[in-house]
Parts: C-alpha cells; sequence; structure tokens
C-alpha cells in the first residue's frame, strides 16, 4: 500500500520528498525475493521462518545505503531512472520467473500438487500482471503501475474471502469422517508405516498428503480427518516424527556424515527445518544428541 500512495502522490506532484520515493524503490527490490520466499514455502508446506532467506533481501539493504550514503535519488533522477530502477525490475522479474518456474515444475514435469496451489497461481499471475505495468510504465504511464497493483489486491482479497467462504460451506456440508475403531485404527496406523517405510517414501521432500493418502487406499478428506483427529497430528508433523526417528539412527550409525547431509537425506527441506523439528521432539539439537549419544556408548 506504501508502494501505491508513493506512486499516486508522485504522479500528481512530481517535488514529492525523494525519501518518500525510495520507499517505494525499495519496496519493488523486495518484491521478487518475497514472491520466490511465498511460493516455495506453498509447494514445501513448510511453514517455518528460515533465516537464510533474509539474504536474498542483501540487493535491498546495499540500494538504501547507497541512496544514504552515497547518492540519493535526488541528486541525481536521472542515473537512477535509467540504472537503478531498471535493475530493481530485472532483479524483481528474475525472482518472479523463477518462482513460476517452480510452479510449472511442480505442477507438470513432478505432476504433484500441493495445497492451495490455485491461490498461489492466483498470486504469481498477479505480481507478474504488477511487474510488466511497472517495467513498461516508461512506454505507458507511471500510474499504470499502482493502478495495477490496486486493481490486484482487491481482486485477490476478493478471490481469497470467496475461497475461505466455499471452504467453509464445503465443510459444513460435508459428513464427518466416522472415527475408527482402536482396531481398524491399528491396521491404518500400521498401513502408514508400512508404505512410508518400505521404500523409505518418508525421504522424499516431494511427498505430498493426497499422495500418501492415495497409497494408503484413503481419500484425501478421509487421511486428514484421521492423522488429524485421531493421531492428532498434521501431515508435516507425521512426516517428521519418521524423519527425526531415521536421523537419529543416522546420527548414532554414521559418525562420517556431517549433521546437515543427514538433515537432507532424512527429507528435510532446509538444515534450519532440521534443526527446529529436531530440538522440538528431543530437546537436544542434533549436533548435541549426537555428542551426547557418542559419550554413553563410550562409558
Amino acid at each position: 500500500m506504501i508502494r501505491i500512495g508513493k506512486s499516486v502522490f508522485f504522479y500528481f506532484d512530481s517535488g514529492l520528498n525523494e525519501n518518500y520515493i525510495l520507499i517505494g524503490l525499495l519496496g519493488c527490490a523486495a518484491i521478487g525475493p518475497m514472491t520466490y520466499y511465498f511460493t516455495k514455502t506453498q509447494i514445501s508446506g513448510e511453514k517455518s521462518f528460515d533465516p537464510k532467506s533474509l539474504w536474498h533481501l542483501i540487493p535491498m539493504v546495499l540500494l538504501a545505503c547507497y541512496a544514504l550514503f552515497y547518492e540519493s535519488y535526488g541528486e541525481n533522477r536521472a542515473f537512477w531512472s535509467s540504472k537503478i530502477v531498471r535493475g530493481i525490475y530485472i532483479y524483481w522479474g528474475l525472482y518472479l520467473f523463477y518462482s513460476v518456474f517452480l510452479v510449472i515444475k511442480q505442477r507438470l514435469i513432478l505432476k504433484q500438487s500441493f495445497n492451495e496451489d490455485g491461490w498461489t497461481t492466483g498470486v504469481l499471475l498477479g505480481v507478474l500482471a504488477i511487474w510488466i505495468a511497472y517495467y513498461t510504465s516508461s512506454f505507458t504511464s507511471y500510474l499504470t503501475g499502482s493502478l495495477t497493483f490496486s486493481f490486484l489486491v482487491y481482486l485477490l482479497a476478493w478471490v481469497l474471502l470467496t475461497q475461505r467462504k466455499q471452504v467453509i460451506a464445503k465443510k459444513k456440508g460435508k459428513a464427518s469422517v466416522k472415527p475408527l475403531n482402536d482396531s481398524e485404527k491399528g491396521r491404518l496406523e500400521e498401513k502408514i508405516q508400512t508404505v512410508l517405510l518400505n521404500e523409505n517414501l518418508f525421504k522424499d521432500p516431494n511427498l505430498t498428503m493426497p499422495a500418501l493418502a492415495k497409497l494408503v487406499g484413503q481419500t484425501p478428506h478421509q487421511f486428514s480427518s484421521f492423522i488429524n483427529d485421531q493421531l492428532g497430528q498434521n501431515f508435516s508433523q507425521l512426516m517428521s516424527t519418521y524423519r527425526i526417528e531415521a536421523a537419529k539412527t543416522m546420527l548414532i550409525d554414521m559418525p562420517h556424515l556431517t549433521v546437515e547431509a543427514i538433515g537432507f537425506d532424512c527429507g528435510f527441506n532446509s538444515t534450519s527445518t532440521f534443526h527446529t523439528s529436531f530440538k522440538k521432539a528431543t530437546g537436544l539439537t542434533p549436533a548435541a544428541f549426537r555428542k551426547e549419544t557418542s559419550n554413553s556408548s563410550t562409558l
């Protein structure tokens, strides 16, 4: 909204304080990396924040430092408009098109769906439209980007609210899944364990809940209800349980492998996610667990 407001004020008042203009440019420098991070987390299902993602914002920080300590927008508008602004749009575009590639790869090449894939695609198309509007503003009008931005903000908000209402109505209209008795619950748990362990499917970071549900003979709704209501977990937590147990064994039996290598081998998408999940489950970091078990075995 700051980016939109700045553009509107600048269009009607070219003498706008340069600090407001700089805020808008910094916002554009962050859109690309944030779009990539959003897409990556939507596909992987890992919602925990990865501090390493902040490295992608370094160009934004450097740009701010350049403006504050070297040459501001107001001092050399021609250079900023012809060089830096164009560079920002290219940087934004690179992240945007890579994000689009990730979705295409997931849906068309790997042929795997993911939660809220329609919403993710909608957001990417919206950001693409905004990028095109700003990138071509020198040929059309500076205000075009802001108008596109505003229109898509309202459109995506409407789509999100409509989608949420449909999901709520669908849940209300759908009969609840009948709870399984202890015997049925045990058989299904055993089947899930067999499917995941036989071919080490839990180590596949691209394994989705609908795909696993199909393998155990359940609909996605039945499977989701079972693990949520009767196992007290969500899909991510279920996968994490198997991955952590495998990691504990590897940390003890394979001292030649690094902690990072073990985390990736067990199916975690990032080192930080592995450390966070492992410590939450065991109370220790992977390195501390390895050290403690090593000391115990030598006593």
